[in-house]
């Protein structure tokens, strides 16, 4: 890190991945030799803790992306940092750091209103609170990854829909809570949506995926993994609408026929690249 940091001064963008020898030091060091950094990316770095992080926060305030997969010593204090010195953010992600609370999320939103992408995914203390926030201050969002954030409801994300309407990636598998009011709201604002994953929802019921599928016919991408309560009504619905689909995947679901599975409407769709079928696991 110290040799990056003393020869190449030109970098815009560091990618750091599972080097787990990576110590506060070097990240320092690193924000202070960049301060016109745009974009960090840091997987797997157990070492670090909020001091480096408040480093990057205060010397490169510029930084418009940064991604901490699987930091987990990173706690509130480094996103209040970010938020505040940082307000150029458009996308972050902090997925499986497991110490972060709606503190972070709520500064976030009210400082950097101009975020486009936020993953938070098993950010297990993320409720309906800062997702409520961020729907309503950074209303340009594009991409939503809340994969296993078990607190969020429907109150988010009928909020997200509402206010949100240029929403392209919505990722809520394993949000236990979320039922078709969700669906049937992001359906009709959210026109313009092309991937959903709502794999392992189990409250979804043919009532939201028929209208999703109505009014969001540019999905390319649909996840309905175990959702168990769909049966053959959302996939004809699919079939006829959807005609950009690429990627489906219907495993689990174990209400399907296999002759609809196989309906012929899927494969006259024009751009379909990908489907995942089970067709063995559901009775013919």
């Amino acid at each position: 890190m110290l040799s990056i940091s003393n020869h190449f001064t030109g970098i815009q963008s560091i990618s750091i991945n599972d080097c787990l020898a990576i110590s506060n030091y070097g990240l320092i060091n690193i924000s202070k030799q960049y301060p016109k950094l745009l974009s960090l990316k840091i997987h797997y770095c157990r070492e670090l803790t909020d001091a480096s992080i408040i480093s990057i926060s205060t010397h490169c305030t510029g930084l418009q992306s940064l991604n901490l997969w699987l930091c987990n010593l990173i706690t509130d204090v480094s996103f209040i940092s970010i938020s505040t010195h940082c307000t150029e953010l458009l996308s972050l992600n902090v997925a499986y750091s497991y110490q972060i609370t709606d503190v972070s999320i709520r500064s976030i939103s009210t400082h950097c209103t101009g975020l486009q992408s936020l993953t938070l995914i098993e950010c297990d203390h993320i409720s309906d609170d800062s997702i409520m926030s961020i729907s309503t201050h950074c209303t340009g969002l594009q991409l939503l990854n809340l994969e296993h954030c078990y607190l969020i409801t429907d109150a988010s994300i009928i909020s997200i829909s509402i206010h949100c309407t240029t929403l392209q990636s919505l990722n809520l598998e394993r949000c236990y809570r979320i039922t078709d009011k969700s669906i049937i709201s992001i359906s009709t604002h959210c026109m313009g949506l092309q991937s959903l994953n709502i794999g392992r929802c189990r409250k979804i019921t043919d009532d939201s995926i028929i209208l999703i599928s109505t009014y969001c016919t540019g999905l390319q991408s649909l996840n309905l993994e175990n959702c168990v309560n769909i049966n053959d009504a959302s996939l004809k619905a699919i079939a006829m609408n959807c005609t950009r689909l690429r990627s489906l995947c219907t495993d689990g679901c174990d209400k399907l026929s296999s002759d609809v599975l196989r309906c012929s409407k899927f494969k006259s769709a024009s751009e379909l690249r990908i489907v995942l079928l089970s067709i063995s696991n559901v009775p013919a």
